[in-house]
């Protein structure tokens, strides 16, 4: 049979089609009263509402302070800080802590002693404060794991969870050696109390998706044959929620080859979401997955009824506020400048399944190694993401930055040789 006579035909209809839709476009915008405006004003008129930034619910800026007691400190990185929880009168803060060690060295010259970088040989520590600018370390919550086990050389980016009174750390975790093609996992540990003592869920309980194939021997995360799944390399930064009676589990992903010049399916950073009945799952992904094709880290809390999430660093909708009502669809609601670095946020009502989230308006972040100062630290940071809380000093736009700011803002660490 030939299908050639049907061509000409074929191309009709779908002119037809692409007529009939410009049609219902141009006559949605007339009545709209959008026809003899730009694109641009079109948008301002639908997506934003005519609303102005500092009239916008999801818009804010940022303002950043010192903590005392978890400072810069030569040798020891701090970062990476989980949700902040208070339980009685204590607020508790998790955190990715290294032991006093040299500066990092690569992943080439990495030893068992040595660190490749600052999340490297580390545990999860645990400060208290009273307030929520002085804080106390009070020592190990998670540790590695025993030799030869899935997370003997690192467990980092953790995240707290409080379900049915218990408490459960959610942490990335790597096995020695620790090379560039390493594969993370989701690792998990439980107590009865903020402080421990607690107990290591003897297996991950979330791992990379399928796997591509590597180009050669050397270790190089860039050189693959094939791309597996969207997070066939690495899943990062796991953050909770409770929703609809499950757990929701959001976490940073990455494909093989990030930077690879291979043609990709996804996006080197992206975030994806797993859900699970009970704490230890089995988490199962979703069938959407990725659900950001950009950020840097998963920041997720429950507002009003659906989902909201600050996009950070990296991708075309970074350094953006998006919200889901189904919590998987996100869309763009605000711009922001400079948001925090793998942010935990104060969100009380973060695990209450609630149908009407209320937001936050502070929590911790890190700043980041650089060459001079080449362990992590954590800082303060205080917004309005709340739905109950006005804060008109956060809605400022226009925001300025100094000479020094602007000098440094794009410098690049480079790791010892």
């Amino acid at each position: 049979m030939t299908y050639g006579k049907y061509v000409p035909v074929l191309w009709l209809v779908v002119l037809m089609i692409i007529s009939a839709c410009n049609s219902n476009c141009q006559k949605e915008d007339e009545e709209n009263g959008l026809e003899k405006l730009s694109a641009s004003m079109k948008r301002y008129k639908t997506q934003w509402e005519d609303k102005e930034p500092r009239e916008n619910e999801f818009y804010t800026c940022f303002k950043y302070k010192a903590l005392k007691g978890l400072e810069y400190e030569e040798g020891i990185s701090r970062r990476d800080p989980s949700s902040v929880i208070k339980v009685d009168d204590k607020y508790y803060v998790y955190y990715t802590r290294s032991p006093k060690t040299e500066a990092p060295v690569g992943y080439k010259r990495a030893t068992d002693k040595l660190p490749a970088n600052t999340w490297d040989l580390c545990d999860i520590f645990y400060a208290t404060s009273t307030d929520g600018k002085t804080w106390e370390e009070q020592g190990v919550a998670a540790s590695r794991g025993p030799e030869g086990e899935f997370d003997d050389r690192s467990v980092f980016t953790p995240d707290i969870m409080v379900y049915k009174g218990k408490y459960y750390l959610y942490y990335q975790a790597v096995k020695t050696p620790y090379k560039q093609r390493t594969r993370n996992v989701i690792g998990m540990s439980w107590a009865d109390s903020p402080e421990g003592p607690w107990h290591r869920h003897p297996s991950s309980v979330l791992e990379p998706g399928e796997m591509g194939e590597w180009e050669g021997e050397e270790d190089d995360r860039r050189k693959i044959k094939s791309y597996g799944a969207f997070d066939s390399h690495k899943v990062h930064d796991p953050n909770l929620i409770v929703r609809d009676g499950k757990i929701w589990m959001y976490y940073k992903a990455h494909p093989m080859g990030v930077q690879s010049k291979l043609k990709k399916p996804y996006p080197d950073f992206s975030m994806g979401v797993a859900m699970a009945e009970t704490p230890e799952g089995p988490f199962e992904k979703h069938s959407l997955n990725p659900i950001s094709a950009s950020g840097h880290e998963a920041l997720v809390w429950p507002y009003k009824e659906g989902v909201a999430t600050i996009i950070t660093a990296n991708g075309p909708e970074k350094n953006t506020v998006q919200w889901a009502r189904d919590g998987v669809n996100f869309e763009v609601k605000a711009h922001v400048v400079l948001p925090p670095d793998a942010a935990g946020l104060f969100c009380p009502d973060k695990y209450d399944n609630t149908k009407n989230g209320k937001g936050f308006t502070w929590g911790l972040c890190h700043i980041a190694q650089r060459p001079d100062r080449p362990w992590a630290y954590l800082i303060g940071f205080e917004c309005d993401l709340s739905s109950e809380v006005e804060k008109s000093q956060f809605k400022k736009e226009n925001i300025r930055f100094d000479e020094y700011s602007r000098v440094n803002s794009n410098r690049a660490f480079v790791w010892k040789k």
